[in-house]
């Protein structure tokens, strides 16, 4: 798929001699990602970012897009915002744990439970002079522009969760590192397995249930053999990042910069919007289609805490360990929740 193109990344055609005619040249820069042209954080996240880039600037900005790993693999796109491949790139914090390991609290349970009540907090973490961006995001030479966290995760069961206790011994698909220590809490047995081949390990039985969203778990085809589910406390979620190296942000010139920070919180509240309407549509369509979906209640919840408390503090200690503001990290997020409520 690609958007207007105008030629390669950079600015197209010479500068004149007066001074500032630069700035008002098109300039063309280009989009790298790994998800499908037709996938909705695509058509609600990084198309929106760009069309609003493009508005924003009167049209001067104009993007070259190249989905589903076109430029290189979804483990990649990190190391290609660097060696700048490509402009701005779709990055998943959960391949870049070795040099992200902060961006990791995320994955930590009990604390957001939307996808926007996630983005709103981590912002304050994540951008400029957030305790994130000092310690991991700038050091790499990067500038996150959105931060699209994904709806807390539920669980989707072959067979019936109905209480915390019934987690133990099941044999369960983590979404990340940091939620296979969550697994290991609730004395389940994590079992990792590619996202392209969920269905076909719920449907053998090498798994018992998967960590996803409900609109995940439709388009993994789980509700066919998934037929119970376990919602209503945050195992913690997902995330990509739009992310531009710092030497090209400030290679732009100063208005396409603020371009590109306002777009990107643009499209950062469209799709954490249209993320969090999606999943209590499709939790809806679910229970339409027969799944029993077991709703935590607050005694639930509490119990949850209590089973879950080391995980978030055995994550932070592990992270401090390497040098990282782990703790001071947690202790952030969490309070940023608290003051968006």
């Amino acid at each position: 798929m690609k958007r207007s193109i105008a030629g390669i990344a950079g600015v197209v055609g010479m500068c004149g001699a007066v001074q500032g005619a630069c700035a008002q040249e098109t300039i063309t820069l280009r989009m790298a990602g790994f998800l499908p042209p037709s996938h909705y954080m695509v058509t609600e996240g990084s198309q929106v970012f760009m069309d609003e880039v493009t508005r924003l600037t009167g049209g001067r900005v104009e993007w070259q897009y190249f989905p589903a790993e076109q430029l290189g693999k979804a483990t990649e796109m990190l190391n290609m915002a660097q060696l700048g491949v490509a402009d701005v790139l779709e990055v998943a914090p959960s391949y870049e744990t070795a040099k992200w390991p902060l961006s990791g609290v995320l994955e930590m349970p009990g604390n957001a439970y939307s996808s926007c009540e996630a983005a709103n907090a981590f912002r304050a973490l994540g951008d400029p002079g957030g305790i994130i961006h000092d310690s991991e995001y700038a050091p790499s030479g990067i500038r996150v522009l959105t931060y699209e966290t994904m709806p807390p995760y539920s669980v989707h069961s072959r067979v019936e969760i109905a209480a915390p206790e019934a987690f133990a011994g099941k044999k369960l698909r983590p979404a990340g590192a940091g939620m296979e220590l969550s697994v290991s809490a609730l004395d389940a047995v994590g079992v990792k397995v590619p996202s392209g081949e969920i269905y076909e390990a719920a449907a053998r039985g090498t798994v018992d249930a998967v960590m996803t969203s409900f609109a995940a778990a439709k388009a993994y085809g789980l509700r066919d053999v998934a037929k119970h589910a376990f919602t209503g406390y945050p195992f913690g979620q997902g995330s990509v990042f739009f992310s531009i190296s710092e030497k090209k942000f400030r290679a732009l010139p100063e208005d396409v910069q603020s371009a590109l920070v306002e777009a990107g919180k643009v499209a950062e509240q469209n799709l954490c919007r249209y993320m969090d309407d999606l999943e209590a549509t499709e939790m809806a369509g679910a229970r339409d289609e027969g799944v029993e979906i077991y709703q935590a209640t607050d005694a639930d919840r509490q119990a949850m805490d209590k089973t879950l408390e080391s995980v978030g503090i055995d994550w932070a200690a592990s992270v401090d360990a390497q040098g990282k503001p782990g703790t001071a990290t947690l202790e952030a997020y969490r309070a940023a929740l608290a003051a968006g409520k």
